[in-house]
């Protein structure tokens, strides 16, 4: 019964991207290859981090061997911002890199995501938020236990979400019509190729206000873990002057109750836009 659910979710997205897309034979397989490199990323960091927490759990925080795994967490990831232990009350003891070391005594106890971790004691990645460093980024979080099981802390490293994105999505578009962005459930851009729409969000953000369109279909896209729609934007961003017809299909990376939709694009070709074909608000 499963399987014939999921063959029949399956033939209508399908047939949703043929009715939009012009070049569905690009468009599916760049997306499968997207959401599956993402994860692979999330999924190899959360196997290290696991290690690693393990491993610090048996040593002194401070010892040079902590510092050192923790360097390593971030080694040919360039992604990682820094990586760092926090101790039972919430404080970082131990920061790398030496350039984020200055962070070292920091309090981070009244933070949501630090706050979750220390009731659940259980891994967690979090949405986008600000990060003491000044930083917009995800956490992605570890407990630590004693031999005795006793809770003694928590791994922590924090993520330019869009950077790891990038290394998966780039390579994947750059040679074929279709361009990929991602985003939470809560509306917030986690990935976009224009870097100015980075970490806005569609629901809140009054940019985005002109195209009703879009903020639609981001709900749509936001209450399902697969679809496929289209929307009127601008062809390459907000400093574009071109709005064109955008043809989608979306699918979920999923992690620790965290969702990103990635979402893949073909655009239709359009003259320079007019004034009048802005989308306007509906009236009420």
């Amino acid at each position: 019964m499963k399987k014939a659910l999921v063959l029949a979710i399956g033939l209508v997205m399908l047939s949703a991207v043929n009715a939009f897309c012009v070049d569905i034979d690009a468009m599916m397989p760049v997306l499968k290859d997207a959401k599956d490199g993402i994860r692979a990323n999330l999924v190899s960091l959360d196997n290290d981090l696991s290690a690693a927490a393990e491993q610090i759990a048996k040593l002194d925080f401070k010892s040079p061997q902590a510092r050192q795994i923790l360097s390593s967490l971030g080694k040919d990831r360039n992604y990682v911002i820094d990586c760092s232990i926090i101790d039972v009350s919430g404080k970082m003891v131990v920061v790398e890199p030496a350039e984020y070391a200055k962070y070292e005594g920091s309090d981070v106890s009244k933070q949501p995501e630090v706050i979750a971790l220390q009731r659940d004691k259980k891994p967690m990645l979090s949405n986008i938020a600000h990060s003491v460093e000044g930083i917009d980024a995800v956490l992605f979080q570890y407990p630590m236990f004693s031999a005795d099981k006793e809770f003694i802390g928590s791994l922590s490293v924090l993520i330019k979400q869009d950077a790891l994105c990038a290394n998966v999505v780039e390579p994947l578009v750059a040679d074929i019509p279709c361009k990929i962005w991602i985003m939470q459930k809560n509306g917030q851009i986690v990935y976009d190729p224009d870097s100015n729409q980075i970490g806005r969000n569609i629901f809140l953000d009054e940019m985005y206000k002109s195209f009703p369109a879009l903020v639609s279909f981001s709900r749509t896209v936001s209450l399902s873990e697969s679809g496929a729609g289209s929307y009127k934007f601008y062809t390459k961003g907000f400093n574009d002057t071109t709005i064109v017809e955008k043809y989608t299909a979306w699918d979920t990376v999923s992690l620790y109750g965290i969702q990103w939709r990635v979402i893949v694009m073909e655009a239709q070709a359009a003259a320079p836009a007019k004034a009048e074909d802005k989308e306007s608000p509906p009236k009420k």
